[in-house]
């Protein structure tokens, strides 16, 4: 078992070394770090603390975009971090999330996203890369060529998945955890890297998700779903699994997703999400979706290993619903769900 952590820190900077150094001492695999600049602070700042103030574990974007800055910031920014954490850094990126419609902007088109990693990895390798027309390269005197950086995509979609299986090292899945969401996720990883000529072992699959606490499973459910949804309605809704009958509906649960305020900064939201889900006939579909995560740390480390006897063995939680929370929720992961767990 392998667990990622993507930590949303709108409070100070110096909030963040006691935070990175729990979960590094705690065998966290995958620090992940939000590119919202309205929101947070700036990533790649805080990425270079975070460096200084770990020593094992990897710190991943999570996730930039293609439009916030030109590909040769953002490998001279990752390049940058591998000689100050060498072997440590992962390059996560989408289309763009909190960062632009953050701040007014539309997120990138998939064919945009896949020739951005493409002109970043070709950079990162010391090569030429071709971008809008563009040609150039990283002309450092001692640039680290061999730098290992892994790219991983967020997939919440068909059509982004088949772009990661060709471009990518990896993905981080937000299409649904039941059995059939599962199974549907798979097939499209073993078509696509049969497109593209890969072997789908050599991608890393994350299951992009988070822990919902409580004294008991039922308590937790009541404070929350643990089901990700802004991502269904992200571009199109086909080839997603939701039912026609539902489409309007989770379009209406949705209407508000691009709100700073109400997504990030409101700690009712989640109880509010639970009653405009029963409202809207949506509530039970969701939770059908959700990986039932929830409960006291031996629930959900018992619930993880299940999952993991399914070859789901790699998880990126995102800790972000409560500001004043927060610590105590990296510490129930870190100190009472992961000793419970086989971590590798």
């Amino acid at each position: 078992m392998k667990i990622a952590l993507n930590v949303l820190q709108q409070g100070p900077l110096s909030d963040g070394p006691e935070w990175w150094s729990l979960l590094d001492n705690a065998g966290v695999d995958v620090i992940g770090l939000p590119d919202s600049p309205a929101l947070v602070r700036e990533l790649y700042v805080v990425a270079a603390l975070c460096a200084e103030h770990t020593s094992r574990s990897r710190i991943m974007t999570s996730v930039t975009n293609p439009s916030s800055r030109d590909p040769s910031v953002t490998a001279a920014s990752l390049l940058s971090l591998e000689e100050i954490a060498p072997g440590r850094i992962a390059f996560g990126i989408g289309t763009g999330d909190s960062a632009l419609w953050g701040v007014g902007l539309r997120p990138a088109t998939v064919a945009q996203l896949r020739d951005y990693i493409v002109a970043v990895k070709a950079l990162l390798a010391g090569e030429e890369a071709h971008y809008q027309g563009r040609k150039f390269r990283v002309q450092w005197s001692d640039l680290p060529v061999g730098a290992d950086i892994p790219v991983i995509v967020p997939v919440s979609g068909p059509k982004v998945l088949r772009m990661a299986c060709e471009v990518s090292d990896g993905m981080l899945l937000s299409m649904g955890f039941g059995p059939h969401n599962v199974e549907y996720v798979l097939g499209l990883v073993e078509e696509g890297c049969e497109a593209a000529g890969r072997d789908p072992a050599d991608l890393e699959l994350w299951w992009n998700s988070e822990i919902v606490f409580g004294d008991s499973v039922e308590a937790a459910l009541s404070q929350g779903m643990g089901a990700n949804t802004e991502w269904l309605t992200m571009g199109t809704l086909e080839g997603k699994q939701i039912p026609e009958h539902l489409k309007q509906a989770l379009l209406q649960f949705n209407a508000d997703t691009h709100n700073l305020g109400s997504e990030y900064q409101d700690e009712s939201r989640q109880q509010a999400l639970i009653a405009r889900a029963r409202e809207l006939g949506l509530y039970e579909w969701l939770l059908a979706r959700a990986p039932g995560l929830w409960g006291r740390p031996e629930d959900v480390a018992r619930r993880l290993h299940e999952l993991e006897a399914q070859g789901m063995d790699r998880w990126m939680f995102y800790v972000g619903r409560s500001e004043r929370d927060r610590m105590n929720q990296l510490r129930l992961i870190c100190e009472g769900v992961m000793p419970l767990l086989d971590i590798a």
